[in-house]
């Protein structure tokens, strides 16, 4: 796994989380590229994978792992290249993609480098581990599309490569790997994602990330910011990032570069990809009824409301994205209360059951009880805006002045070069 705050002079190996214990999954199909190009280490031997069966289901029976069409039961597997130079990969058939999203889906998957099957607590895990390059590769056209400008690719792989390395969050290492693979984290689907594109753009920029104060930057980023970024103390709990600040996302003639005038909202679809549902993020208009609300209190917060009375933001960010959000509600009896939501995620989270988009809005009370909230972006708008980035690329800037726009005062750097060209 990485070490936290180490900056790494070769390029280092990376442990991916793919089925994560909140899934509930007790089996996953797997088949593989060619079974005669992996072993099978159960930690104490290894064996051949599924003799000459191209396809095999993973199972958690009596609390171990069974591996149907071969006679394995384990505590954990682990499922290994064992002829790395041909690039033989193994696919997974109801790999969770979205979680807690609108767009949450179940996708099949394929992946370079090996998979650990494990359990914990009573469910399945999957761990993916592989050289760092391989899974950039994967990522900038997992998070967008391969339709993108390569001055786009160039910079969302450097992003996501510096986000990485960083290493800052850890937010899954008590399950033994550093990043999952989905938006939690960064989006990865696997080798599908990888086309000619991203593999040259991660071969362009190989090895290089963002620095700040001789720092790994970490680098954070969201699709939309709807014209202006925001403060990371006004997201996440910490002091301020001098890299991370507010800025206002426009070109020299004050246009937003994430506006419909530079980035025309009947082409998203083709840059964005499969999570694009609705085509419009640069404004939009959301209504959140009141049975909707009264039983997302129920379900979130344990509150019990029969009337949701107004909502009421407290305090925002340099964005307009709310921070702090006063809901005043009924109960049963009558009385009135009013509960405190204190994060742009939680205000997300309660506000729709499918997550809304960003907590950029105002609220606009109905006759009929119900509100009207009009928001801009998606996403926390952190760092670099990614649908703005796709405009500043239209623009024809090239990926250093898209990072320098949005990680102000930063330096590119490359730590490791290739094996091949030392």
């Amino acid at each position: 796994m990485l070490i936290p705050g180490q900056i790494p002079n070769t390029e280092p190996m990376i442990r991916v989380g793919i089925v994560l214990p909140e899934d509930k999954l007790q089996s996953i199909q797997i088949s593989f590229s060619d079974p005669q190009c992996f072993e099978i280490d159960t930690g104490d031997r290894l064996h051949p994978a599924c003799k000459n069966n191209d396809q095999s289901t993973v199972n958690i029976e009596d609390g171990k792992i069974i591996l149907s069409d071969v006679n394995i039961t384990a505590s954990s597997i682990k499922i290994i290249p064992s002829i790395p130079h041909d690039n033989p990969f193994i696919t997974l058939k109801g790999v969770t993609a979205g979680r807690g999203f609108h767009w949450e889906k179940q996708i099949t998957a394929s992946f370079w480098g090996s998979l650990e099957f494990s359990i914990y607590e009573d469910n399945l895990m999957v761990v993916n581990e592989l050289p760092l390059e391989q899974y950039i590769s994967c990522v900038a056209t997992s998070e967008m599309s391969p339709q993108c400008p390569p001055e786009f690719l160039k910079a969302q792989t450097i992003v996501a490569r510096s986000w990485l390395l960083a290493n800052i969050e850890q937010k899954h290492r008590h399950l033994g790997f550093d990043i999952c693979n989905d938006d939690c984290c960064q989006r990865y689907q696997g080798i599908a994602h990888c086309t000619p594109a991203s593999i040259q753009s991660a071969e362009a920029t190989f090895g290089q990330v963002i620095m700040f104060d001789d720092q790994i930057c970490d680098a954070r980023y969201s699709k939309s910011c709807g014209g202006i970024t925001e403060n990371y103390e006004h997201v996440w709990d910490g002091d301020p990032v001098p890299y991370l600040v507010s800025i206002m996302d426009v070109n020299e003639n004050g246009i937003p570069f994430c506006s419909p005038e530079i980035v025309p909202e009947d082409t998203l679809k083709s840059y964005i990809g499969d999570v694009d549902e609705k085509g419009q993020y640069y404004r939009w208009t959301y209504e959140v009824n009141q049975a909707e609300l009264i039983h997302s209190l129920k379900e979130k917060r344990n509150l019990s409301a029969v009337k949701i009375l107004d909502l009421n933001p407290t305090q925002t960010g340099t964005s307009g994205r709310i921070i702090d959000l006063l809901i005043e509600y009924e109960d049963e009896p009558g009385d009135n209360h009013v509960t405190e939501i204190h994060s742009e995620y939680e205000i997300r989270n309660i506000m729709s059951h499918a997550f809304l988009y960003s907590s950029a809005f105002t609220v606009e009370k109905t006759d009929d009880g119900n509100f009207l909230l009009h928001g801009k972006g998606w996403g926390h708008g952190v760092g670099m805006c990614q649908i703005g980035a796709l405009g500043m690329a239209f623009s024809k800037c090239v990926a250093e002045k898209i990072l320098c726009h949005y990680y102000p005062n930063t330096e590119l750097r490359t730590l490791y070069r290739p094996l091949s060209l030392k």
